[in-house]
């Protein structure tokens, strides 16, 4: 179908490429408006290749080009298709079709921050529980296609991003697994969107080679864990915080990534948009490590006008194609540009060890170069991700470290402590991963013992006693999950350390 032969009736319209369509109706299942039948006619291979039948109920949806798995079919709203010709731009046969090598390719110059999208910001004061509020943080971030698979108690940030999503432009896919999710995204970003996929922890195991997959090609995307008890199927609607190590350690192999740890909704919203900045400047998969209790928690959340939020955009080549090579790096700069499949320039992605052209390259020299690229462009970087809040640090004789909601509870049980005449200080991670080593052994000059409560039998523990290096005593405060800390129990490791600091015995603390 073309434009010239096309009634203008619906809200839009279809174009297919017969010659390539293999006949598997999956554009005629799923088209929503029900528009769409086999042809009577054959193609050169034997098939039958899909018509509009119903042009009048057509709203341009692209349900059939989604589904279609040779590209042979897409459809566009009329409007779009009006302001594409005005434009100067013509219908190609498919999306499929090939642009010339050489072409000009239209696409943003550098990488830079820039104001929000206002369609995606829902400004105002709202009650939000957690789960909804990291939704709205991506979709202001602009986050516009999501995929995932039902799973408590992360479901409600993709429910809502389903009925958010079309409204400014994006879309949500609910897939037939995780496996099927985890890989959807990774596609939607090689296209050239900002990508979510949500899950909680078995959903994460699902998860796991292709993350792995999204370090190796260095493809943006931010993967939400609502954290509950496990393992296995454990405790779906509990809280937990048990997947701390697996979010870093989770894929074979070496690699490195980023992750946050929100404590509240607002924190949702905000660390949110941050998570996808990372993303993008680091090209790499950046975890969101929440937790049942904060998902569900209701509170206030402000979300400011779009002129006042800083979102990051993709590092666009300005490279013309056949100059472009997809994992090309400087010594200045580990992070590689990218370009929009389908855009002109020739491009090769793929999971196995490669060259700057992205082709296989089966050797140990090649292995070494890239692998260490790949961890190096995030600990170079490290002083500049990790991100910390401290209260009442300098000066302590003993800082509890937490994160995520067991620092809510952690806050009361410090204040409890002062109130019995002790040195104690918080420092909340916010950043889980890269780990602030740093900062740890930095503070051992002054304190003397760390207390670390998570809803887990001890897990970010260990690299507190890996940067403590045996210099101060490290008390693990563990929880199997499914309820969180009482502040009592946290005061009691904090009053019982602090005795043991007293009768100068370490050793019994540390134990």
């Amino acid at each position: 179908m073309t434009d010239e032969d096309t009634a203008r009736e619906g809200k839009g319209t279809i174009f297919v490429r017969a010659e390539i369509c293999k006949g598997c109706s999956f554009c005629i299942d799923f088209c929503p408006t029900d528009c769409l039948e086999f042809s009577k006619d054959f193609n050169a291979k034997g098939y039958h290749y899909p018509v509009l039948v119903r042009p009048a109920d057509c709203n341009g949806c692209d349900m059939c080009g989604l589904f279609c798995p040779d590209f042979a079919i897409y459809g566009e709203r009329w409007k779009k298709l009006d302001e594409r010709r005005s434009a100067g731009g013509a219908p190609a046969a498919a999306r499929g079709a090939e642009v010339p090598a050489g072409a000009a390719v239209s696409v943003p110059s550098v990488q830079q921050y820039r104001p929000a999208d206002p369609a995606g910001v829902l400004t105002g004061t709202h009650f939000l529980d957690g789960d909804h509020a990291a939704c709205e943080g991506a979709l202001a971030a602009g986050c516009r296609f999501a995929a995932g698979y039902p799973i408590t108690p992360s479901t409600e940030v993709v429910e809502r991003f389903a009925a958010r999503a079309p409204r400014v432009g994006g879309m949500f896919i609910q897939m037939e697994d995780e496996l099927a999710s985890s890989i959807a995204i990774q596609g939607a970003a090689w296209g050239g969107a900002k990508v979510l996929s949500v899950t909680s922890g078995p959903g994460l195991s699902l998860m796991m080679e292709h993350i792995g997959l999204a370090a190796i090609t260095e493809t943006p995307s931010v993967w939400v864990d609502v954290q509950r008890g496990g393992p296995s199927t454990g405790l779906p609607t509990l809280p937990g915080q048990a997947d701390m190590m697996q979010a870093k350690w989770g894929s074979h192999g070496d690699y490195e990534i980023i992750a946050l740890s929100p404590n509240s909704p607002q924190e949702c919203f905000d660390l949110m948009i941050k998570a996808f900045n990372l993303a993008e400047e680091y090209r790499c998969p950046v975890m969101f490590m929440m937790d049942e209790v904060v998902g569900h928690m209701t509170e206030r959340v402000v979300i400011p006008e779009a002129s006042e939020l800083r979102v990051l955009d993709r590092k666009w080549t300005q490279k013309k194609p056949g100059e472009y090579l997809p994992f090309a790096t400087t010594e200045d700069d580990l992070v590689p540009e990218m370009v929009k499949a389908g855009e002109g320039h020739r491009i090769h992605v793929t999971g196995l060890t490669h060259d700057e052209r992205g082709y296989p390259a089966m050797n140990p020299e090649a292995q070494d170069r890239l692998v260490k690229r790949l961890a190096d462009k995030i600990r170079r970087n490290k002083d500049k991700i990790v991100d910390v809040r401290e209260d009442g640090v300098l000066g302590a004789d003993i800082v509890v470290v937490s994160y995520g909601i067991t620092s809510r509870v952690a806050i009361s049980s410090v204040a409890a402590a002062r109130e019995k005449g002790l040195k104690v200080g918080h420092l909340r991670l916010v950043i889980t991963w890269p780990f602030p080593a740093k900062r740890i052994r930095e503070l051992v000059g002054t304190v003397r013992a760390f207390v670390v409560p998570e809803l887990n039998l001890g897990q970010m523990v260990l690299e507190v006693e890996r940067a403590v290096a045996g210099r101060a005593a490290v008390v693990s405060v563990p929880h199997a999950g499914g309820t969180v800390h009482e502040p009592e129990v946290i005061l009691a490791s904090i009053v019982d350390v602090a005795r043991a600091l007293e009768g100068n015995k370490l050793a019994e603390v540390a134990s």
